[in-house]
């Protein structure tokens, strides 16, 4: 194991924090992905990569001041679960920002993925110049006219972008959107809707769906993420969002949206481990498994390469191992 470097992180601080919610989508279960990661052995992993473990728990309904807001003056007051979703977002906003001007690697657990609002509009306050890679098989770039379903966990990055108006949806009013479509990077999208495909389009956004990671290779796609990243000549800090539906159900079978054709698990970690050695990596977000979805998944099998210290199920085991890929691991160089 070699260490790694983290140019933006100046001591080896890990803040975790849990978000326990699943209102962004229509499944229970995702709420307990938090903990399933932490019982699965986090912190030993983390503490095995020498980082100083700052837990901060989970935000979770009961801990939340939720706003009963005047509906009627908010244009997308449909939106499931708004005025939750809104609160929970603000408490990570607020969360994230202040552990990132701490100085501390900021790690995030869903929960769905409606919590990125939260967790990168935190971490853009913090480093203006942050870029994301957004891992997933969706781009959950929607807006509510454009979503077959109305659930919000498919909304978050096209609110950042701004293109669900600030001070359209209740519970949001705190939040404005700060990530420019040149700021992200998308890796593994494969099911998209059409919305979503003509405004990525529409403003050039940046997308190496599962075709172009097959042709090109994942190698070739981390190459020109990072050159696009830096085509100002600045170093920017990067920030992972990483649902794990972007990898093939064959490997992560938790999850609630479930894609065929995604990532490999090998493909997956070639991500997070180039990203980390670039040393610009200052959090990541690891969302969307749900330990209820097939409940009586076995634990996996113990290899001889595995680290005993992992433990739970195949899906559960590596949303660890990509967390430690993030932290530093690496197999040789």
């Amino acid at each position: 194991m070699h260490s790694t470097t983290y140019d933006f992180i100046p001591e080896k601080n890990l803040s975790i924090v849990g978000v326990a919610v699943n209102e962004g989508q229509n499944l229970h279960g995702t709420e307990k992905g938090p903990d399933v990661i932490r019982e699965g052995g986090l912190h030993d992993v983390a503490k095995y990569l020498g980082w100083n473990v700052k837990d901060q728990g989970n935000i979770e309904n009961k801990n939340l001041t939720i706003e009963k807001p005047d509906l009627e003056k908010y244009k997308y007051k449909n939106i499931m679960n708004a005025t939750t979703l809104g609160a929970a977002n603000k408490m990570l906003h607020e969360t994230v920002y202040k552990s990132a001007k701490e100085g501390n690697f900021n790690l995030v657990l869903g929960g769905d993925h409606g919590i990125a609002t939260g967790s990168i509009s935190g971490m853009k306050k913090a480093y203006p110049d942050l870029k994301v890679i957004w891992i997933d098989a969706h781009g959950d770039c929607n807006i509510p006219e454009g979503s077959p379903s109305g659930n919000y966990h498919g909304m978050p990055v096209g609110h950042l972008f701004g293109w669900i108006p600030e001070g359209t949806v209740p519970g949001f009013d705190w939040f404005t959107p700060n990530l420019k479509c040149e700021d992200i990077v998308y890796i593994g999208l494969r099911d998209m809707d059409e919305f979503e495909i003509n405004m990525i389009k529409k403003h050039n956004v940046k997308v190496y769906d599962m075709d172009a990671v097959t042709e090109k290779g994942i190698g070739k796609v981390l190459e020109e993420t990072f050159e696009y990243f830096n085509k100002d000549g600045k170093t920017h800090p990067i920030h992972i969002s990483f649902d794990i539906d972007g990898i093939d159900p064959f490997y992560a079978p938790q999850t609630g949206t479930r894609a065929r054709g995604g990532l490999t698990d090998r493909e997956a970690h070639l991500i997070i481990r180039k990203t980390a050695k670039t040393g610009n990596l200052v959090s990541m977000d690891l969302v969307e498994i749900n330990p209820e979805l097939q409940k009586d998944a076995p634990l996996r099998e113990i290899l001889h390469g595995d680290q005993k210290m992992i433990k739970g199920t195949e899906t559960v085991c590596l949303g660890l191992e990509l967390i430690r890929s993030a932290l530093g691991y690496r197999l040789l160089l």
